[in-house]
């Protein structure tokens, strides 16, 4: 079979199960970022940042790797930059420190919350809008987007070229998309603050809401109608678990903004990937409302995914949920059991083996293999 023969029986199989359809085996979404530490042990993550070019080659070789083969992802090639980290960590009106020049060499990069909103600012944002609010934020903490270095579309083709001999899928999906607006306040007035005013002001503080929502959604459909083709945005969500907030506070201050995006999503044809993290189990029947197919819910290993099943099975394909833990310091047996499983469990029709949230950077690299043999054999 060719490169893109096999391309093409990826991309199927994804998305048969994408529309809850039987694919001819569940598909393997376990690209790490640390991969490329199977190919040079020596190599850390500092040198996502001092010489980029040659981690993306080493993740390409990855990929290749007999016992890893099958993973039908794409390897995360171009994905992690300083550039792509700062504009990240924005977010939330943060800073990023990266290994190699604010932490060692060989440490995950971690965002620094700076909270550089006030109370006051709620008013603000009322009066003046969002994009005014955003601008002034940004020089609260010394950051200008302007300053970021724009991709390298040259090199991007190039990496396009080089990753094509692997046949994986070529099913697109647009990160970055902006978070839900609670996400985004609470990260520029700290957590603590946030918590304290949605008790002492929630009226303001759903009236910033809904302006923050409206103004990120547009700018969400610009970004994915100006962008290539893609068949799913992806939507990250984090601090909305059903053990760290009430099911009252989550239905009028979070899932406003989800009411409003994925729909508009589906207006355009994209469909919305939703990686959760956290427990969002008291959560999943307000999701129900979407369209069968319009969604996919990609949690981490805190939300029993039975319980995802159970609820959301029918509406949604299911990622997961392999533990980061496991597959970091659990035995090949240990990761195989699981995997098998969870296999039996979630069938073969909407269903696509991953890591919860991600592939940990020090998966042992025998462990992600008992995992895709898990799913092979089943």
């Amino acid at each position: 079979m060719t490169p893109q023969e096999m391309t093409k029986v990826r991309d199927k199989r994804i998305m048969d199960a994408l529309n809850l359809e039987q694919p001819d085996r569940i598909p393997i979404f376990l690209s790490g970022q640390g991969f490329f530490k199977y190919v040079d042990s020596k190599a850390t993550l500092a040198d996502y940042f001092k010489r980029p070019k040659y981690v993306d080659d080493l993740l390409i070789q990855a990929a290749a790797l007999p016992d890893l083969a099958e993973i039908d992802q794409a390897p995360m090639c171009g994905f992690v930059t300083e550039a792509g980290q700062a504009a990240f960590a924005a977010n939330y009106f943060a800073k990023v420190k990266l290994p190699g020049r604010d932490l060692p060499d060989d440490c995950l990069w971690n965002f620094d919350e700076l909270g550089p909103m006030t109370e006051a600012d709620y008013d603000t944002i009322i009066d003046k809008g969002w994009p005014y609010m955003v601008e002034e934020l940004n020089r609260r903490i010394g950051f200008d987007p302007k300053t970021l270095a724009p991709p390298d579309m040259a090199y991007l083709g190039e990496l396009a070229q080089k990753m094509a001999p692997l046949g994986k899928s070529s099913v697109g999906m647009r990160g970055l998309l902006p978070m839900p607006a609670f996400e985004v306040i609470c990260g520029a007035r700290r957590l603590n603050h946030f918590v304290r005013d949605l008790r002492r002001m929630p009226d303001k503080v759903r009236a910033a809401l809904e302006i923050v929502e409206d103004a990120s959604i547009e700018q969400a459909i610009k970004m994915l109608k100006a962008g290539p083709p893609c068949v799913y945005g992806f939507i990250g969500g984090t601090r909305a678990g059903s053990t760290f907030i009430s099911a009252a506070t989550f239905e009028k201050f979070y899932f406003p903004f989800y009411q409003k995006l994925i729909p508009a999503m589906q207006a355009i044809n994209i469909r919305s990937w939703l990686h959760m993290d956290n427990d969002w189990g008291g959560f999943l029947h307000f999701f129900k409302e979407f369209d069968k197919g319009q969604c996919i819910w990609d949690p981490d290993q805190m939300t029993d995914i039975l319980k995802i099943k159970e609820v959301l099975g029918d509406r949604m394909c299911i990622t997961g949920n392999v533990s980061p833990a496991l597959l970091s310091v659990g035995t090949p047996d240990q990761c195989y059991d699981y995997a098998k499983k969870l296999c039996a469990d979630m069938g073969k029709e909407g269903f696509i083996m991953a890591s919860g949230c991600s592939v940990p950077v020090d998966a042992k690299r025998e462990n992600v293999a008992a995992v895709i043999s898990a799913t092979l054999d089943s």
